[in-house]
């Protein structure tokens, strides 16, 4: 018994030596945390190509829209030729048909009333061919429509899965980010932060939208319900919602330049027109409203200097994402 336990102390004691002498050696490496930089990279990039599919999108809408309406022209004019052709054939047919005609021409007083008659019948061949060929091509290019309208809707489809997959990602990503908003001195402004954080966007300034619009802000991509904050010290000049746009609001800065945010999920408690907000004081809630319901939530942010027309805030927010 003594000899059995003075064993296995001695095998013990020498795995105590052999660990400590090979971890006294060599450490095992720590599990390293993700790089909030590669985290807000991978951000940054599913945000820009999030942009590029809505921009695909919205090109398919417009081509979508457009085959549909050359479609609906080339059937009404199909249509229209149609009709005039069956006109014509139940003419001939009322008229007794070609023995009709050939009597016409046989029974002519003279041959200048000949000529005018087989020159008659002539123009009446011509016309009926020349019809029945516009028929036959503008059956051919509806044809040909429709088949384009068909491979557009399936990308248009496709590409609508893609954007959920991004929308996916993105939400997935911004479980592993932290909120890293800096307040900081930029231009005119005393003090200047991003309007959500943690967040992700991209220069989509200019990208195609939906009804033939153009992109007029930057979207600030971050989680549904994140807290949206004001931008720079100013007062909330307006808070309403409807249309594409859902639940809005302007902010009016010191130096007379307004900021337009959008697709907001709901106002916070106590923000109201008239307002004097300062620098990363929350006003609302990170949401995907109006136009954007079902897309990705985010803040559409506009920048209107001296309260003009908008102008690119993707440099300006780029600015206060680096600090």
């Amino acid at each position: 018994m003594g000899t059995s336990m003075s064993r296995r102390s001695r095998v013990r004691a020498s795995i105590l030596l052999v660990a400590t002498l090979l971890f006294g050696t060599f450490a095992f490496p720590a599990l390293a945390a993700p790089d909030p930089a590669d985290i807000q990279d991978k951000l940054n990039k599913t945000a820009e190509e999030y942009g590029r599919l809505e921009a695909e999108l919205a090109k398919t809408e417009a081509r979508t829209q457009k085959l549909e309406k050359d479609l609906a022209e080339a059937d009404r004019v199909v249509e229209a030729k149609a009709v005039v052709f069956k006109e014509r054939a139940w003419v001939m047919y009322k008229s007794g048909g070609i023995g009709t005609i050939l009597e016409g021409l046989l029974t002519a007083d003279d041959m200048q009333s000949f000529v005018k008659r087989v020159q008659m019948l002539e123009l009446m061949g011509q016309s009926d061919s020349k019809l029945v060929e516009e028929l036959k091509i503008t059956k051919s290019r509806a044809g040909l429509i429709r088949e384009q309208l068909d491979a557009t809707k399936t990308h248009q489809s496709r590409v609508l899965q893609q954007l959920a997959n991004q929308r996916r990602q993105l939400e997935l990503q911004f479980k592993g980010a932290k909120a890293a908003a800096r307040v900081s001195k930029y231009g005119d402004f005393d003090s200047f932060t991003l309007p959500v954080s943690p967040s992700a966007f991209a220069n989509t300034w200019g990208a195609p939208r939906s009804g033939g619009r153009r992109h007029k802000g930057t979207d600030v991509m971050a989680p549904c319900g994140a807290p949206v904050v004001a931008v720079t010290n100013g007062v909330i000049t307006d808070m309403h919602s409807g249309g594409a746009g859902g639940i809005m609001l302007w902010l009016r800065a010191g130096n007379g330049d307004v900021f337009f945010y959008s697709h907001l999920r709901s106002y916070a408690n106590g923000s109201h027109e008239g307002k004097r907000v300062t620098t990363g004081e929350l006003i609302a809630h990170n949401g995907n409203t109006g136009n954007a319901r079902g897309g990705a939530c985010h803040v559409h942010f506009e920048w209107h200097q001296g309260g003009g027309a908008p102008v690119n805030p993707y440099f300006l927010l780029r600015a206060a994402a680096s600090g």
